[in-house]
């Protein structure tokens, strides 16, 4: 009878541990903060999946998505404030609707937080992150990304240079040269005459920014401002040189070195182009070229290693039009309704401007979604069923940061082979500078 006793006394309290611990988990759950964050992009992942959890557990709090499409984020956005519900966090891309927000107090100013839980962001921006009109000495509203900025590039077929006997040009007289060689003296060794120097579109100022930068102009079809003699700030059209462009480009075309359908080619036929060999020389950013294209948009046998099929050209040493983050919208704010801002800048801070987070929330968990192969030079590879895109992102990698980060190097472009990285930090350097104007906000304040 004692033993009976004793063994249930032992199940009770194995019972009331076994209760206690799980109204302390409860608990636990209900006291973890929670954060709310208002996102879009092209995927559907579920609400809890591992990524997000994982996010959590590295910061202690609970991180609730709303996620819609990219065409549906405005509409969305404009229902929370509307009904009230306004997240924690999101982002505004409409300058008339972060004004409207700022003058009614729904941007929260967390410009005190920065140097305990926004260190990186710091680092970062230093005085850039005052070029935002709602930034200054007295409030920190907005921040703006840097991620996705590529410049064009002007790529070249080295081969095709090989086979003609000649050199990268640098100039617009050696460019010239090259781009009849290229259109008239067989550069691929088939024997027939199929071949065009260049391929360019009027949809794109892509095709022509390196010409344009060659007379000192930045070509920009939307924004390509020039602050001319008198002070004024007007189109780059009316840049002295700009009658001297035309009638470069007038005689590649009348040369027939330029591909005579320039003027109705879509973007996706002169890519075409490119992939199937009929062009030398072609304008777009090496993320495409040299990297997200490569090998399998290319149509005919192409090298392993990209430098040996392509290099880049600079002529007159100058590179293609700066671009510059736009400071009239926001790509993250937080709520003044943030019940835990600290928490909401920690958040920023983690996933957009380290490298940590940034993979995190782009590869996903090391060791589970992906691992590297050699960390120093971008290699990785992804694990099991996450080779599958729809898997991997299922499992929350990539959707919530599909940028890589707000850096201009950030986890998309650490994983980019050795020459396209290479590519935009030369063209960055040489970057032709315009005019940019913020004035559309600054009226505004």
């Amino acid at each position: 009878m004692k033993k009976v006793m004793v063994l249930l006394f032992c199940m009770l309290m194995m019972h009331g541990l076994i209760y206690s611990n799980a109204v302390a988990e409860e608990v636990k759950k209900e006291q973890t903060p929670v954060l709310t964050m208002l996102l879009s992009g092209g995927n559907n992942p579920p609400q809890e999946n591992e990524v997000l959890t994982e996010l959590g557990k590295r910061l202690g709090v609970k991180i609730n998505v709303i996620y819609v499409a990219d065409a549906d984020y405005t509409a969305k956005l404009n229902t929370l404030i509307a009904s009230k519900s306004i997240p924690d966090i999101f982002g505004v891309n409409s300058n008339s609707t972060l004004m409207d927000l700022y003058k009614g107090g729904y941007l929260y100013n967390f410009s005190g937080l920065l140097p305990t839980y926004g260190q990186n962001i710091l680092k970062y921006y230093g005085d850039d992150l005052y070029k935002h009109v709602l930034n200054n000495n007295k409030g920190v509203y907005v921040l703006v990304s840097d991620a996705g900025n590529y410049l064009k590039n002007l790529a070249i077929r080295l081969d095709w240079l090989k086979n003609v006997g000649m050199d990268v040009p640098t100039d617009l007289d050696s460019f010239y040269d090259v781009l009849y060689a290229f259109t008239y003296k067989d550069p691929d060794g088939n024997g027939k005459n199929d071949t065009y120097g260049f391929a360019g579109t009027m949809v794109d100022d892509a095709s022509w920014q390196h010409i344009f930068a060659a007379f000192g102009i930045p070509c920009r079809f939307t924004n390509g401002l020039i602050r001319i003699d008198d002070g004024t700030v007007t189109t780059f059209m009316k840049h002295p040189n700009f009658l001297k462009a035309i009638q470069y480009i007038r005689k590649l075309y009348k040369d027939g070195i330029l591909d005579p359908d320039f003027a109705t080619l879509t973007r996706m036929q002169c890519n075409e182009r490119l992939w199937q060999g009929r062009v030398g020389v072609y304008a777009f950013q090496a993320t495409g070229t040299t990297n997200n294209w490569y090998p399998g948009r290319y149509t005919f046998k192409v090298p392993s290693d990209p430098a040996e099929l392509f290099g880049f050209i600079h002529l007159n040493n100058t590179g293609a039009v700066k671009i510059y983050p736009n400071y009239t919208i926001a790509d993250a704010v937080i709520s003044s309704k943030c019940e835990h801002p600290e928490l909401a800048v920690k958040l920023l801070n983690y996933i957009y401007f380290t490298e940590e987070g940034q993979e995190l929330t782009y590869l996903g968990i090391e060791g589970v979604h992906f691992q590297w192969t050699d960390k120093a030079n971008g290699k990785y590879k992804r694990l099991g069923v996450y080779t599958d895109d729809t898997l991997h992102r299922a499992a929350g990698a990539f959707v919530y940061n599909p940028k890589g980060g707000f850096t201009k190097i950030n986890a998309e472009t650490r994983i980019m082979n050795d020459l396209t990285q290479q590519t935009l930090a030369v063209e960055n350097e040489l970057a032709t500078p315009y005019v940019a104007l913020n004035t559309a906000l600054a009226s505004r304040i």
